[in-house]
């Protein structure tokens, strides 16, 4: 994984992504984003609930992890720790009561040396290991099912999901690999029946490995595609990439000739905020996207050095009014992936997001809720996991 607390790492988060332009003559919608969709966390946030993950009382296992993903199924709350090489999949009933930890680290045919990501699809979890091959397990039991066989030239996958009987959609590391345009593919197709790999149209530039290789969001039979500075979300579906969503920035958009700076007029351009970045995230449930953007709105206060600083907004789309709202995001930039279901959005707050929060009134009339949930923690550095919905603005 990518250290992102490196200060190097942090200017290259702001990396130039190259996007194809939808086809001429194509409507898609479009999403007019500026600071003025901004509101109160409070003001925007409805439905919401605190959930402690709370701990066995007895040898309490370790949950505080800076690479973390949630997936929420409709009996548990699965949240991993990917922090290698103690990584660890933990089950929580809805209340957030703690019922096991599943851990098989290990050379055996059944067993995993480092875990790099997690596909829960109903009753099968599947684990990335390494070299293109996936371990599989049945869900919730975690009994041993078998090993997948993809590109073993792919030696990192964080992002993948199965999408057929033997095809996987997959955004793997960058390699260093390029073509004659000096990109490299994106998001690829790998297929375990006979280890071929198909590359999706959609190019990037080497420094965006640096962050992200790219997000997806199932959306019915399809999937939506993001990733960092792309003014459009696409849709993967029946064989083909499309464009979904266009995000206008306005004035704020960066040019052409903004995306070819090297390094050093990048740490200025992070540090001075000139222009509006989508951060390549991507979430979706009952119509709206989440994604988060970067100097939607300016912090002159913002320190190159302390990512706390950095002015990160969570920005939801909602695709049947073509409404767009926007909240001061609580996580900032994270090494964490949320989930988002049946009109809920969720994710996990670490002990500093829930601090930092606090100390600044970003939760508005829902701190003291905060408050009271924070002492049912067994212990002081476990995380509390949110549930909200979003209003749009009117």
């Amino acid at each position: 994984m990518k250290n992102l607390s490196h200060s190097f790492f942090i200017i290259l988060i702001f990396s130039f992504f190259s996007c194809q332009s939808s086809e001429e003559g194509s409507e898609i919608q479009t999403f007019a984003i500026s600071e003025s969709d901004i509101s109160a966390f409070d003001e925007v946030v409805t439905s919401i609930e605190f959930i402690p993950l709370k701990n066995k009382a007895d040898e309490p296992v370790n949950l505080n992890c800076s690479v973390w993903n949630l997936k929420v199924t409709e009996k548990f709350l699965v949240y991993t720790t990917l922090c290698n090489p103690e990584s660890k999949i933990h089950l929580f009933d809805h209340n957030g009561n703690y019922l096991k930890s599943f851990e098989r680290s290990g050379n055996g045919p059944e067993e995993y040396q480092i875990m790099q990501g997690i596909d829960l699809n109903q009753d099968t979890l599947s684990i990335t290991v390494g070299a293109g091959l996936i371990k599989q397990y049945h869900f919730p039991d975690f009994e041993f099912i078998g090993t997948v066989n993809l590109d073993k030239e792919a030696m990192f996958l964080p992002y993948f999901t199965k999408i057929s009987k033997t095809k996987w959609l997959t955004a793997p590391m960058h390699t260093g690999e390029l073509d004659e345009n000096g990109e490299y593919k994106l998001y690829k197709i790998m297929d375990s029946s006979d280890g071929k790999t198909v590359e999706l149209p959609i190019g990037a530039t080497p420094l965006t490995a640096e962050i992200s290789e790219g997000e997806f969001a199932k959306l019915g039979q399809s999937y939506l595609l993001n990733y960092a500075f792309s003014d459009t979300i696409y849709q993967y579906k029946n064989d083909q990439v499309t464009p979904y969503a266009s995000l206008d920035f306005g004035e704020r958009k960066p040019s052409a000739d903004d995306l070819k700076m090297d390094g050093a007029q990048l740490e200025a351009t992070v540090t001075n905020q000139p222009f509006v970045i989508n951060m390549g995230k991507i979430w979706q449930t009952d119509s709206i996207s989440r994604i988060k953007t970067f100097a939607l709105a300016k912090n002159p206060d913002m320190d190159i050095t302390n990512m706390r600083t950095f002015p990160v907004h969570e920005v939801f789309l909602n695709h049947e009014t073509n409404q767009v709202t926007a909240f001061k995001s609580l996580a900032g930039w994270s090494n964490g992936k949320g989930d988002a279901k049946d009109g809920y959005f969720y994710d996990v707050l670490r002990t500093d997001d829930w601090i930092y929060a606090l100390e600044n009134g970003t939760l508005g009339k829902y701190a003291e809720q905060l408050e009271k949930s924070i002492g049912e923690l067994g212990d002081f550095e476990d995380p509390i996991l949110i549930k909200y919905q979003v209003k749009m603005k009117n």
